[in-house]
């Protein structure tokens, strides 16, 4: 990734890896950008709202390393005509396999549009391309994964003073405790928050339930610092 600074030492995020430019406005559908990834990040293009949520869904989860937009796929048909076809997403797992998705709303979900995925979907797994090939629909955002992707998104962001107050506070809690008592052991009130809810999305502590994250969340110890 190229470095680009400007003079007070802002980095730019890292250029679309997508084999196709998404639009940049329409009067007819959603359109834009999400950065995602650490340090200065990678930018995505959306066209869609439902693009947008399947991109932070897909980047916040454990078993994803990275997330592509837009990756090109040729297939052919019945006649053998060679088409292309431009994955809406591939996850990436940390263990290398590749999963695709298609995102598109249940109202545009065809019977020939179905019959052309799974076309494509044999051939991208009969040639090793993917390990699978997934429709996304709204039927797959979860508002409690989806609050919680916000939120880890919107924290993202390391800080250099609430995390080590945090670390610290970690390493010496034990058994289950809520995040606002470990809020409350950091004595830093907002930024406490956030360095603990970015120790949840690191893995290091984990929710007893399966819940918006909030200050009555419950969490214990999952790995070490």
């Amino acid at each position: 990734m190229t470095d680009l600074s400007l003079g007070g030492g802002i980095r730019l995020p890292a250029a679309s890896r997508g084999n196709r430019d998404t639009q940049v406005g329409s009067t007819h559908h959603f359109s834009g950008g999400i950065v995602l990834g650490d340090g200065c990040g990678v930018r995505y293009g959306l066209e869609s709202h439902l693009e947008a949520c399947a991109a932070l869904l897909l980047s916040y989860r454990q078993d994803v390393a990275e997330i592509t937009e837009q990756v090109l796929f040729e297939w052919f048909d019945e006649d053998g005509v060679i088409h292309k076809h431009f994955i809406d997403f591939i996850k990436l797992s940390p263990n290398g396999t590749k999963v695709g998705y298609a995102v598109r709303p249940t109202a545009r979900v065809s019977a020939r549009y179905l019959a052309e995925l799974s076309r494509i979907k044999e051939q991208a797994i009969g040639q090793g391309y993917l390990a699978d090939f997934r429709l996304f629909t709204e039927a797959d955002v979860c508002p409690i994964e989806l609050f919680n992707a916000k939120l880890f998104h919107s924290v993202r962001r390391p800080d250099c003073f609430g995390d080590v107050v945090a670390q610290d506070v970690f390493n010496k809690m034990k058994g289950v405790v809520t995040v606002g008592q470990l809020v409350s052991e950091c004595g830093i009130e907002g930024m406490g928050f956030r360095a603990v809810v970015r120790l949840i999305k690191s893995g290091h502590l984990q929710m007893l339930n399966y819940e918006r994250i909030s200050y009555e969340t419950m969490v214990f110890k999952a790995s070490l610092i």
